[in-house]
Formats: structure tokens, sequence, C-alpha cells
């Protein structure tokens, strides 16, 4: 089972979707190969369509510390592909051997929060207006400076209002259930625990939907991690 609970066809479907973020280890996928599995490692072959051509990665999804060196003996074999190592959080990785970032979260479905903000009002939408879209951009734009727009075949959008103002969105990725792009909220309303609600919410909402989990990509804009990385 990778990640501890999804088997590799599931595996496939979830990755495939992330692979729409076009992040540094998951891009629009042309074809995922399972090339072995062994007790806490499991190495993957990936072929990416970039720029209409295609490019291959591997990743290594290891459970254990022990496993991380023989994680590494088995990239060498593979040529010039891209070499992705997914680790627990708890796993230290020489950091200078490192190129790009990122964390990956999931949370069961039943799964404890903090106490969320109980005075933000949600709002789920599966549809929007040119109108609505500008809202949305404005919370991603005061949010983290740019905006995103959510993907109609894709994706429902959770709005958060307090005081009837939209301060906080997150777009649900209906097919894998990754909260796409994370939980954004206005910069002048952080640690007041509305982006808890939202999650809370997600939740709940996957939940319907027979999911067992929810994840969330964040791209680390170091490889150390800027203060805002080890925030969110």
């Amino acid at each position: 089972m990778i990640f501890g609970f999804m088997c590799f066809e599931d595996f496939i479907k979830w990755y495939s979707e992330i692979g729409k973020l076009k992040v540094f280890w998951a891009k629009i996928v042309r074809s995922v190969d399972l090339l072995g599995e062994e007790n806490g490692l499991t190495l993957i072959n990936v072929k990416w369509i970039v720029r209409k051509k295609v490019k291959e990665a591997i990743l290594a999804i290891v459970e254990r510390r022990q496993k991380i060196l023989k994680a590494m003996e088995l990239f060498s074999k593979h040529g010039d592909a891209t070499r992705i190592l997914v680790v627990p959080e708890n796993l230290t990785v020489n950091l200078n051997l490192v190129n790009a970032r990122s964390i990956l979260y999931f949370w069961k479905i039943d799964g404890k929060t903090l106490e969320p903000d109980k005075n933000v009002r949600i709002e789920v939408c599966r549809e929007w207006s040119e109108d609505e879209l500008e809202i949305f951009r404005s919370i991603h734009k005061k949010s983290w400076g740019f905006f995103v727009p959510p993907r109609p075949e894709d994706h429902v959008v959770i709005l958060g209002y307090l005081n009837d103002v939209q301060v906080a969105m997150a777009y649900l990725n209906i097919h894998n259930f990754n909260i796409d792009y994370g939980i954004h909220v206005v910069k002048a309303y952080w640690r007041r625990r509305i982006g808890t609600k939202l999650l809370v919410e997600i939740l709940k909402l996957a939940k319907t939907m027979n999911a067992h989990n929810v994840s969330v990509v964040r791209i680390f804009r170091s490889i150390r991690g800027t203060s805002s990385d080890i925030r969110a």
C-alpha cells in the first residue's frame, strides 16, 4: 500500500490529478508504472508530457530511514530521469542534495483538527459566474499574490465569509480529493483559524463524496523553507 493506505490503482488516479498542478514532482501524466515494491520502498516510473515532449521521472516512496540509501542506488540505474524522493516528514534528508522541495499532507476524513473560527460562514460553489471569479481572484491575490482560476470540470469551490465579507477560499478536486493550490485566506485575516474552518468543512464535504482522505500539496519557496512555508 502506498502512503500506508492507497493501492497502486488509486495512486495512479490520485497522482494523475496532482499532475494537473504542474509542480516539480507531478506534471501532466502520460503513464505511471510500478517498477518495484518491497517492505518500506515503492519505486514508480512516470512519464510526463511537458511542452509536447515526453519526460521521464522516477518516484521512490520511502517509509523507513534505512531504505533511503537503497532508493539512491536505484535512482542511479535510471540515467537522466528526474529523481523524486518521497519520505515521511520525520525522516531527514541531506538538503545539499536537493534541488526542489515540497510537502504533502493527508488528513483522514474523521481526523481531528484545531478548533476553528466558528464565526466563519461557509458557501460551496459548484458553478460560478464571472463576478464570482473576480471574488476568487481578489482572495487569491490578497493571500499569495496571484490568481489561478478553478477548473469547472475538476473543482468545487469553498468560500469562507466573515461578517458577510469573503475572506477565504479553497478548491477541492472532486476526482482525488486534493485541496488544489491550498487554502487561501486574505492576509489581513491570517492566524484566526479561518483556514481551519475551511478545512473542517472540506473534510465534511469530501466525506459526502465517499472520500477516505483529503490531501494538500505545498511547494517550498526555498530548499530550507521560508517562514511562510513553515507556518503553512
